[in-house]
């Protein structure tokens, strides 16, 4: 038996106060009533799915599902849920289906594809959803949200010279490509297991205008130039996530068991100097801020109380964004 880890956002989990069901067959009809998500469409949680069969890949009764806050802290709390039991079966099927499953045992807890609101949840009744459905695991992402971010040691300019990015505060000066020299409003770092998905990515001395080898988040994005932005977007200067930018050569992940990442925010999102290389600024916008803990996303929405969840902060995005496709060519 194996496990598998999911990752969930706040308003795809919720409690519930009581559960009841009337009827019988099709006609069963469950509701659950006093429901609260855990949390909003910007938080996440890391759900770990135990004792799961070769070849499964959906919740079923057997399993036993942990739930953890994410980012987890180093080392990891205790889960808040634990030993979950995804009965499928339970009131004749209407437990589960392709978009739902409610737990019982050993605490009142629902999943759901869709958003969940406060107040009451029915299932059923009709043949539709069947009865037999169960939810599929991916129906949730296997990897948890991007963290866009430097790793400690990279040298970024500033306007006292070259510094290390993790000893930037907030009110220092970044020097950035389109708007002089920036200050930085907000700093934060958070050191994390540097394998399997959240490895770094490292560029080469050379391969991107950085002096040194270079060191960044998978989801980090650098700027480019040159026909694949120009065919793709119309435009000279792009940026591409340095994941998508990975060779097997120049460019390479690398994995390390811990890794300390950085992120530094303007007020606006900039290109800035890492190494030399032109790369980014964090982007407060889309499902970035899910990345963060509950006390890093309250501070930054302190500094910026109409921080736009589509477009981040000030006037959006500093530059277009590759696709993988263009950005596997951008510095082939």
């Amino acid at each position: 038996m194996s496990q598998v880890e999911l990752y969930l956002r706040g308003d795809q989990i919720g409690s519930y106060q009581s559960v009841s069901s009337t009827g019988n067959g099709d006609g069963m009809k469950v509701t659950l009533s006093g429901v609260k998500p855990l949390g909003g469409a910007d938080t996440t949680y890391r759900v770990v799915v135990r004792q799961v069969n070769t070849g499964q890949s959906v919740f079923s009764n057997g399993q036993f599902v942990d739930i953890y806050v994410w980012p987890d802290d180093d080392p990891p709390d205790p889960p808040i849920y634990s030993s979950l039991n995804p009965q499928h079966d339970q009131f004749q099927g209407r437990a589960s289906s392709s978009g739902h499953q409610i737990f019982t045992n050993p605490a009142k807890i629902v999943f759901q594809t869709d958003p969940i609101t406060p107040g009451t949840l029915q299932f059923g009744p009709g043949a539709k959803p069947a009865r037999e459905e169960k939810l599929p695991f991916d129906k949730y992402p296997p990897t948890p949200p991007a963290i866009p971010c430097f790793v400690a040691g990279t040298l970024i300019r500033t306007n006292r010279g070259e510094v290390p990015v993790e000893q930037i505060r907030p009110g220092d000066r970044l020097q950035t490509m389109d708007n002089g020299y920036s200050p930085v409003v907000w700093a934060g770092q958070r050191k994390v297991c540097g394998l399997g998905n959240m490895a770094p990515v490292r560029f080469e001395a050379g391969v991107a205008g950085n002096r040194r080898k270079l060191l960044v988040s998978p989801q980090h994005r650098m700027l480019v130039t040159g026909w694949p932005s120009e065919l793709t977007m119309g435009e000279r200067e792009t940026l591409a996530a340095a994941v998508h930018l990975v060779n097997g050569r120049h460019i390479r992940r690398v994995r390390r068991p811990m890794v300390t990442y950085c992120h530094l925010l303007c007020e606006e999102h900039q290109v800035i100097f890492a190494e030399g290389a032109p790369s980014e600024s964090l982007f407060a916008g889309g499902k970035s801020l899910s990345a963060f803990d509950h006390a890093a996303r309250a501070e930054i929405r302190r500094l910026f109380p109409s921080l736009c969840p589509l477009s981040g902060t000030g006037t959006g995005i500093a530059r277009p964004v590759l696709s993988r496709v263009a950005a596997r060519l951008a510095l082939a």
